[in-house]
């Protein structure tokens, strides 16, 4: 009988071309009204008072209203997310406009609103008041962003009732946006740095000026050009202007090898509860950005920081993973060069099966001598040393920025560490160290 009157409903609706949103439920007063119908049908045939029977029918013909508001009062809810910012960075406060439009003839009493995309872990509710009809209401969003990737800023969840919460419903609406999060990464240009040419750049320095590599250090004559380096030698030999070109030191170019072998990470997995608590806390302290217990995501904020630092001081960049597919970015200058290290480690990942002392084997014939060569990795095998050793060896100034996996897991690390890091320039970051550190890398 109940499958009969559901399809003859479904039918009538489908005619009638009315649909009702499948999200209505009843809630506490409707349970409430029902009781009370109940007693006041029981008293009518009691007492055969109409006092009764009249309360009785008042409430049925609120309920049938209720239930008619509440099946309308969504559909024409609509909401436009509007931001400044297409691409900002993990740690920063991410602000965001939401324009929510009534375009009903029914007024809207309260509406609760839920961010589900996952720019907001905590999925955090915003109420607000009463929303007349053809109304417009903006409320700012604020999230602190966590994850680095590609977000999508939808769906958003609202909830309403009728004046009485006889009946409440829940829409979900999909909205247009994405975010781009890139590393969090810290720019150490503006620390002072002291300028320490390694042997080998000092020998191949020493090199290059003894060579008598005329052609490579001079070009024609460019309007604008000083007077002051024009070479006078050249511009005889071949009777035109010619200017010299800055000397070229080869030191003045560095690559970041960053390990993607996965056994190699480690991360401590917090609940989401405890996450929420540690947000509020360090929001409550107006304390800085503070990286996530995961080696994963504190070797690609070494690696961008590394990268952004050395572009910013005029030196060539380059970067090389163990990944799978090969990801590697020849060095280069400016922007651009920035733009591409950092959308490669937005979506990195540590999903490889090949050690970094695999990789750095078949890039050293990459690395020339008197180049500046970072390893990042939590690796800390005798295979590792080994390789690092053999590339310094060839004029490689090598620095090794070591991320220590038992400050991030205590538990599975418990004996301590005996590898031999003699010969070898080395930084070790430990969890809760602040990026400002790797200075003394530099």
């Amino acid at each position: 009988m109940k499958f009969w009157i559901t399809c003859g409903h479904r039918c009538v609706m489908k005619r009638l071309n009315i649909k009702i949103n499948p999200g209505i439920h009843p809630g506490t007063t409707f349970f409430s009204l029902l009781i009370i119908a109940v007693f006041l049908l029981i008293t009518r045939w009691l007492f055969d008072e109409p006092f009764f029977l009249n309360s009785l029918y008042a409430v049925i013909i609120y309920v049938v209203l209720a239930f008619i508001y509440i099946a309308f009062a969504l559909d024409r809810i609509t909401i436009d997310r509007k931001s400044r910012y297409l691409r900002r960075q993990v740690g920063d406060l991410f602000e965001e406009n939401l324009l929510i439009s009534n375009r009903s003839i029914l007024p809207i009493f309260w509406l609760q609103i839920r961010d589900l995309s996952e720019l907001n872990r905590d999925h955090a509710n915003r109420i607000i008041g009463f929303l007349g009809p053809r109304q417009t209401r903006i409320i700012r969003l604020d999230s602190l962003l966590q994850k680095r990737g590609n977000i999508n800023l939808t769906p958003i969840e609202i909830k309403t009732s009728d004046p009485l919460g006889c009946f409440y419903s829940i829409q979900k609406i999909s909205t247009m946006g994405k975010l781009i999060v890139l590393p969090y990464r810290v720019d150490l240009s503006s620390l002072k740095i002291k300028n320490r040419p390694s042997e080998e750049g000092k020998s191949v320095r020493m090199t290059l000026q003894n060579s008598s590599l005329i052609s490579a250090s001079v070009r024609n004559y460019i309007d604008g050009d000083p007077f002051n380096r024009i070479h006078w030698p050249t511009t005889a030999r071949r009777g035109s202007l010619h200017t010299r070109l800055a000397d070229v030191n080869i030191q003045q170019m560095v690559w970041i090898c960053m390990d993607c072998e996965r056994d190699a990470h480690v991360c401590r997995l917090n609940n989401q509860e405890q996450e929420r608590m540690d947000f509020i806390d360090a929001v409550k302290a107006r304390s800085q950005y503070a990286l996530p217990p995961d080696t994963v995501e504190a070797t690609v904020s070494i690696t961008s920081s590394l990268a952004v630092t050395w572009l910013n001081r005029g030196i060539a960049v380059g970067l090389a993973t163990n990944n799978l597919p090969e990801q590697t970015i020849l060095p280069g200058f400016g922007v651009r060069q920035q733009t591409e290290i950092l959308n490669l480690l937005t979506f990195i990942q540590a999903q490889s099966q090949i050690p970094l002392a695999a990789m750095l084997l078949e890039f050293s014939s990459q690395l020339n001598p008197g180049n500046i060569c970072f390893l990042v990795t939590p690796e800390e095998s005798p295979e590792l040393i080994q390789a690092a050793r053999l590339i310094k060896q060839r004029g490689v100034d090598l620095r090794l920025i070591h991320v220590n996996r038992a400050s991030y897991v205590p538990e599975q690390y418990l004996k301590r560490s005996t590898t031999d890091w003699r010969g070898i320039r080395c930084h070790h970051f430990a969890y809760g160290d602040s990026l400002t550190s790797l200075s003394a890398i530099l």
